[in-house]
């Protein structure tokens, strides 16, 4: 028997799905496989009289009746387990079979903090939804249960029922100092199955800072963070990177909404793993107006190989009208900047958008072709519940698909505008990735990038993909 047993669900249709505790969760058509670090930080709030296991069922390609006969041979006391929007009915499964065994069920994350009391009416096997920030609700909580606590209405952040009622605590204040958290459990994860084209070898992600203050309409960070920005300081993450070391990791994500956010942490932290000489190969997200030259010069001594920027497109109209607060010459200019010093440029893009047409579709493409971008990634816009797009999509009639699986980045747009339908930017973002990487020099640029034959694997594994993407 296992006390605690932290999932991330099988998926409902054998294809790759990224799940996270604060994103809004796709179809990954380019087969990433995403560390469940958030699951990590949950393991590590648990005292040690507990045993604790965490199950990437993506990372294991477990299907259901895999899973399912696991469940049943760990009986779990507890099961804590996700569920993301484009994948709700499915995730939801997890604490029905859960229930059969009478474990408590737990989950959390942006979909359910936007829509609990909904959630708990639906799904009377759900026992407790932990909204917004949940680290000390989830020790909180577990450590009421285990007293045989009944009255749980002073833990802050956390949606229970009681008898027929839903309950729903007061809000939890944000973790101030993100430095007094314990590092996470990167030792419960299967490191090994986790895939990101072009790392050397097995990977994770570090989770650098929570939340951004950047008010972009299509994103679900407000739901989560409210725009509230706590960074870890370079010793604190330094302390994770020498644990990695340790453990044999010497390639990881930062995972961070926008990891510059502050120019002056990422120097301190990267002239730290210059002089320690950890040795260590690293990406990261980042936006274009928050890095300059003399700190990517620096990143990459310290061994940034890759940063991805959310371009999200090449109309500096629909720029605006998303309220990305960021120019496609910006763009532009730090692409190249980051080209030049060495660093590869991953490209984030959303073809979808309000006001998108198909001169703005055009844009994009020509925006992603004509800059030193290696990978580009197209999004479908999907308004998820709780932003400003999707108020903006319900309003005017222009959503046509409700149900919480079509709104999937990777998935089909449930979105029809009146000079735009949502096959036409299907259309668009099916063009845009041919027309990306079926150019001599994109192919050269990937091929460039190989490291080893896992690679040269991944490589013919999602370009089928994308092909037989009809």
């Amino acid at each position: 028997m296992t006390d605690v047993l932290l999932i991330n669900p099988p998926s409902p249709n054998k294809s790759i799905i990224i799940r996270d505790l604060n994103r809004s969760g796709r179809t990954s058509k380019e087969q990433i496989i995403w560390p469940q670090t958030n699951m990590a930080y949950l393991a590590a709030m648990l005292p040690d009289n507990l045993s604790v296991e965490i199950i990437d069922c993506i990372a294991e390609r477990m299907s259901w009746p895999e899973f399912l006969k696991l469940l049943n041979n760990k009986k779990p006391r507890y099961v804590v387990s996700h569920v993301i929007t484009s994948t709700a009915t499915n995730d939801l499964r997890v604490f029905k079979e859960a229930k059969k065994l009478g474990a408590i069920t737990i989950t959390m994350g942006p979909h359910v903090t936007e829509l609990t009391e909904n959630t708990l009416k639906e799904n009377p096997d759900l026992d407790f939804i932990m909204t917004r920030e949940c680290d000390y609700t989830f020790k909180e909580l577990i450590n009421a249960l285990e007293n045989k606590q009944t009255d749980l209405s002073d833990i802050k952040g956390l949606a229970w029922k009681q008898g027929d009622r839903i309950i729903k605590n007061e809000n939890r204040p944000y973790i101030e100092n993100l430095d007094e958290l314990p590092l996470p459990r990167h030792d419960l994860l299967p490191i090994e199955k986790y895939v990101f084209p072009f790392m050397a070898s097995e990977f994770t992600f570090v989770v650098s800072g929570r939340g951004c203050p950047y008010p972009c309409a299509f994103c679900r960070q407000p739901i989560m963070w409210e725009k509230k920005v706590r960074l870890r300081s370079a010793q604190s993450i330094m302390k994770e990177l020498r644990m990695l070391k340790k453990l044999g990791v010497n390639n990881f994500i930062f995972h961070s909404d926008t990891f510059t956010v502050n120019m002056n942490i990422v120097k301190e932290l990267c002239e730290m793993m210059v002089d320690e000489k950890l040795n260590l190969t690293w990406a990261c997200n980042s936006r274009v107006d928050t890095v300059d030259k003399e700190t990517l010069k620096l990143m990459k001594k310290a061994g940034c190989w890759m940063i991805a920027y959310g371009f999200e497109s090449g109309s500096q109209a629909i720029l605006d009208k998303c309220e990305k607060k960021a120019t496609v010459e910006q763009g532009k200019k730090i692409a190249q900047i980051t080209h030049d010093i060495g660093i590869k440029v991953y490209g984030y893009f959303i073809i979808g958008l309000l006001g998108e047409t198909k001169e703005t579709i055009e844009k994009t493409i020509n925006f992603a072709k004509s800059n030193p971008i290696t990978f580009a990634i197209f999004h479908v816009a999907s308004p998820f519940p709780g932003t400003k797009f999707y108020k903006q999509v319900k309003e005017n009639n222009w959503l046509t698909n409700e149900q919480w699986e079509a709104t999937d980045q990777g998935g089909n747009s449930p979105v029809d505008y009146p000079e735009l339908s949502g096959e036409e930017i299907m259309q668009g973002i099916k063009r845009a990735y041919r027309s990306f990487y079926l150019r001599p020099k994109a192919v050269i640029n990937i091929f460039g990038a190989v490291r080893n034959y896992n690679d040269i694997k991944h490589l013919i594994s999602a370009g089928v993909s994308q092909l037989l993407w009809k």
